[in-house]
């Protein structure tokens, strides 16, 4: 929101010389004009306790974070699989993701702080690969039920950091446009567009999730078509986005050819393991 205050100056004379600062001058008397940028959208610190401050985006991230432990856990133990390592792989999946975040933001970002959402993602399914050959799990068959708890926490972090204010995009006369704090102008929301991006995602493959295995397009019925749907579909709209943000010209081309890389070789996974370059159907696992 923008307030315009008109007010109305009138100045004296005053002997230069007694004058050492002047942070403010006007030259002539006149009505002036002053804009306050008053960002409504920004909630950065939800409460503040004494010396305690809770931030909004730590309160999305742990909502998120223990959201989707509570989901994975769930959706893993129906598998069947022995809940001791279940928890096991949850805990050293996070871990590695929050180092693999880190890492990933910091060679991006350098010297700011933050987290990467596809850096943290690669840590943990690293670890649950690794997992899986270990305990003779199917790994395709645990990537699709973790999916469904890996979309709440991008949701639910990329609204935590809408409300920081910490990640917006290029400016932009749009009406979708918001002034960040700090900015005198409108900038792409770029958290908002991925957040509703995950929603979409997440509601379309929870729609689906009941139904793939009886397409006919889908010739092998094997495990993996939600997870590489996800990546898909997650890496497009990330490409996409990428173009309104303030990654350097060198980064941002970096990004797009990783994008389009990746893209290609989800694409081509995918096809191998629906069984349409076989010509016929393959076991279901």
């Amino acid at each position: 929101m923008i307030v315009w205050i008109d007010f109305t100056v009138k100045t004296t004379r005053q002997n230069q010389s007694s004058v050492r600062y002047k942070p403010l001058q006007f030259e002539s008397e006149g009505v002036y004009h002053c804009c306050i940028i008053i960002s409504t959208t920004m909630l950065p610190v939800l409460l503040t306790l004494g010396p305690i401050t809770v931030y909004s985006f730590s309160i999305a991230l742990g909502i998120g974070f223990f959201l989707g432990v509570f989901i994975a856990w769930r959706r893993l133990r129906d598998l069947g699989l022995d809940e001791e390592k279940i928890l096991d792989a949850i805990i050293l999946g996070s871990i590695c993701g929050l180092v693999f975040s880190k890492l990933i933001y910091f060679a991006e970002f350098y010297p700011q702080g933050g987290f990467s959402f596809w850096g943290g993602l690669a840590g943990l399914f690293l670890i649950f690969f690794l997992f899986a050959k270990a305990q003779k799990w199917d790994f395709w068959q645990i990537a699709d039920e973790l999916t469904f708890a890996i979309l709440p926490f991008a949701v639910l972090g990329q609204v935590g950091a809408l409300l920081d204010g910490s990640t917006f995009g290029k400016p932009t006369v749009m009406p979708w446009g918001i002034y960040f704090p700090g900015s005198l102008i409108r900038s792409q929301p770029i958290s908002l567009f991925m957040a509703l991006s995950f929603f979409t995602i997440w509601v379309f493959l929870l729609r689906i999730e009941r139904y793939w295995r009886t397409w006919d397009w889908y010739k092998s019925k094997e495990s993996g078509f939600v997870f590489l749907s996800f990546l898909g579909l997650g890496f497009a709209t990330t490409l996409v986005v990428d173009f309104w943000s303030l990654a350097k010209i060198y980064w941002l081309w970096l990004k797009i050819i990783l994008g389009l890389v990746s893209i290609l070789v989800v694409g081509l996974i995918f096809l191998y393991r629906s069984g349409r370059l076989h010509g016929k159907e393959r076991q279901t696992k």
